[in-house]
């Protein structure tokens, strides 16, 4: 999921910065703030479901081979089934990645979760969008002081939607 702010040029130490429907008109001279993030949503009642139906498969494919004396079949099930478990309690605890593009001042700044920031101006940036298929695509800012790839935490309809709003964002920050 992603978010639109925008810094007001009255108070651009704000900590909330305002929340935007569109990339402002060009007049105007406010920082844009792109806010991205992982989406991590609880498991819907269809996953419960799902869920639910692979517990009773391994139960079922256990029970013929523990009948016959093979006991490591139901062990490894119920392994499987606790593993899973596991995987899926720990993802959902652990802090989804996130990412912030700031484009203002001729100036484009990115930092992530992992807490690298990059920044670069935006005089000679251009947006790149690569795909080795049409169900992948990769957002870049290049120039020829380096590159940002952004975006990575989105899934492939947000990048496509979020692509013109940071090509915008751009062309209004270049005062092109």
């Amino acid at each position: 999921m992603y978010e639109l702010l925008c810094r007001s040029s009255q108070r651009p130490w704000a900590p909330q910065p305002e929340k935007l429907v569109a990339v402002p008109e060009r007049g105007t001279s406010r920082p844009l703030i792109l806010h991205m993030q992982e989406n991590r949503s609880h498991l819907t009642q269809e996953a419960r479901v799902c869920f639910s139906v692979i517990a009773l498969l391994f139960l079922v494919t256990s029970i013929a081979p523990a009948l016959k004396g093979h006991w490591l079949v139901p062990v490894f099930s119920i392994l499987a089934l606790a593993g899973l478990t596991f995987a899926l309690e720990r993802h959902g605890k652990s802090r989804p990645a996130s990412e912030t593009l700031e484009l203002a001042e001729g100036r484009v700044r990115h930092r992530d979760s992992a807490g690298q920031q990059v920044e670069l101006p935006s005089f000679w940036m251009r947006l790149a969008a690569e795909g080795r298929s049409p169900s992948e695509l990769r957002l870049f800012l290049r120039g020829r002081d380096g590159s940002i790839e952004f975006g990575r935490c989105l899934s492939l309809d947000e990048r496509r939607a979020v692509a013109p709003l940071v090509a915008a964002a751009l062309a209004q920050t270049r005062g092109c």
